[in-house]
């Protein structure tokens, strides 16, 4: 073969690889996201029969999606955490869908925060939403769940303010509640 038939079907098999792995995180995404729906209908009192029937699957489907996304989340001790955590994780799919309208929100959030006088720390957390703000979504996501000391202060100061409406806010408290039982 010559050297330009070579590099092309490098290149192509390079780009090939590109797609392969951007298909693969789209579909690794789409499956956290089930999950999370499956265990937001568990937390609203359907059981995993009801789950199954209403989504044409196997009961032992539903129960592998609700032990994933259950493993995902921190036993967190207190409802103080729980709540905001699970807040943060339909924030995090919905950064995935309206990425620039929620860093939008979350940027003109943090200008008022700034108006305000606040301690020291506080304005390090500020600071620090700010450079999360700026990194591609997937690392903003994790960041917005990090199960640390840091990861639990910040999501106390959110910058996200009416970035969900009421009855996402309603999912995440049934879901924090059915975790604490859980």
């Amino acid at each position: 073969m010559d050297e330009k038939l070579i590099d092309c079907l490098v290149d192509e098999a390079k780009e090939l690889a590109r797609q392969t792995e951007s298909a693969r995180n789209v579909m690794m995404a789409a499956a956290r996201r089930r999950q999370e729906t499956i265990l937001a209908l568990k937390a609203a009192g359907l059981s995993v029969r009801a789950i199954a029937a209403r989504l044409g699957s196997s009961p032992s489907v539903v129960q592998d999606a609700l032990r994933t996304a259950v493993s995902r989340h921190p036993r967190a001790a207190r409802r103080e955490e729980r709540f905001p955590y699970e807040l943060h994780v339909l924030l995090g799919a919905k950064l995935r869908e309206h990425p620039e309208q929620l860093r939008r929100l979350a940027r003109e959030n943090l200008a008022r925060m700034r108006e305000t006088q606040r301690a020291p720390i506080a304005e390090n957390w500020i600071n620090r939403w700010e450079e999360i703000l700026s990194l591609p979504v997937a690392e903003m996501e994790r960041e917005m769940l990090r199960d640390d000391e840091e990861g639990r202060d910040m999501r106390q100061i959110s910058p996200f303010a009416g970035a969900l409406d009421p009855d996402e806010r309603l999912i995440a408290m049934r879901k924090a509640q059915h975790l604490a039982k859980a």
